[in-house]
């Protein structure tokens, strides 16, 4: 007669983590994927005044083609400090969320695929722990 194997609390424990993390680095890599694809296809373009920073992203304002005043949240180029202009791409449909400087975009779809990576790895990880 055969007995179940059953799975330690650690090994559950792991399971959650590694399901939790995979569909966060998931749903990171879906949110930059659609703000890089919408940056790339954007042609509006501003400068901003950088207000001040939050930590990483500094809080800059600018105003829209349309005279909307916005207050964006971006990565900015080493180095600018409060005060200064930063030259900036926007979409129309939310300025607020799809604005970058231009000097620091080089590289777009670059952090979708690491966090899609991510994703992948800890699915992996999980996908191996749940067939032990």
């Amino acid at each position: 007669m055969s007995r179940r194997h059953r799975r330690p609390f650690g090994e559950w424990l792991a399971l959650a983590f590694g399901a939790v993390a995979a569909t966060v680095f998931l749903t990171l890599a879906v949110q930059k994927a659609d703000q890089d694809a919408r940056l790339l296809h954007a042609e509006h373009t501003a400068t901003g005044i950088v207000l001040g920073f939050e930590g990483d992203p500094a809080r800059v304002a600018f105003v829209t083609a349309e005279g909307r005043r916005v207050v964006a949240k971006i990565d900015v180029y080493s180095g600018t400090r409060v005060g200064d202009e930063v030259p900036l791409l926007y979409h129309p449909d939310d300025p607020s969320w799809y604005a970058m400087d231009t000097r620091t975009h080089h590289l777009p779809f670059l952090l979708p695929a690491i966090a899609l990576a991510g994703a992948a790895v800890m699915g992996g990880i999980t996908w191996h722990l749940w067939r032990r």
